[in-house]
Parts: C-alpha cells; structure tokens; sequence
C-alpha cells in the first residue's frame, strides 16, 4: 500500500470500492505540483490527470476506461472520502480549515496531495508556506 492509499484509507476504512483511481490521481497531482512545480491553478484536472489515471487503471476486461469513465469513478470515490471526512469530524486534521463543503472533486484530489507529501493540512501548510500555492 502506498503513502497516499494509506492516507485515504485511514479515513475511508475497507470500504469496497476501488481507491486507487483517487490515490493515483492524488500521486499525479503531488508530482505536478511539488516535482514539476506546476502552480495549482495552472492544472487542469480533465486535461492533466484523468488521462494519466486512465493509463494506470484497467477495467474488468483488462483495458484502460476512458478519462470520462475514470473522473466520475474520482468524483464518487471524492464525495465518499469528504462524506467520510464530515461524519468523523476530521475535516480539521486533514484540510486544516473548518470548510463547508467542497467545490469539485478537485478540491479533494489537492488538498490530499498537500497532505501526502506536505504531512500537513492544505491550509495550514498554505498559511505557513503561501508560494506553495505559486
């Protein structure tokens, strides 16, 4: 298990569902970011990490679902893991701001790059560290 399935898994449990697409496209996002130092703002989710996950998954009949196929298994696998986050009270220690909700399922892929590779909250480390976001 890697860094970020663990990270998702810590809140998730053993649920069903297959979290790899999520913890692949977080993986995608932390190398963006922090490896290429492509500014947030400048990644496009649909553009820049659906396809790349598309090319690491595999469906059941062993070939590689489409960048459409694998956002909506993000997006399902974001809201569970925010759902989650909610009823265990645990937006504080992973997002480090008492948010409402989120805006996209990009929102979670970000804030959990932030948490995998920083240790730290989004926001805090943002409020530390601010050229993070540049």
């Amino acid at each position: 298990m890697t860094k970020t399935e663990a990270a998702i898994r810590s809140v998730l449990g053993a649920v069903r569902a297959d979290i790899r697409p999520l913890a692949y496209a977080v993986d995608i996002a932390i190398d963006l970011m922090f490896e290429q130092r492509i500014p947030m703002d400048d990644i496009r989710v649909m553009d820049d990490i659906y396809p790349e996950v598309a090319k690491l998954v595999k469906n059941r009949q062993g070939k590689n679902p489409t960048a459409k196929t694998v956002s909506k298994r993000i997006e399902r696998l974001a809201n569970l893991y925010w759902d989650t986050l909610v009823d265990r009270n645990l937006i504080w220690r992973y997002i480090g701001e008492p948010i409402r909700d989120i805006q996209a399922p990009r929102d979670i892929i970000f804030y959990l790059a932030f948490y995998v590779h920083l240790g730290t909250p989004f926001f805090l480390a943002t409020q530390k560290q601010p050229d993070l976001l540049f």
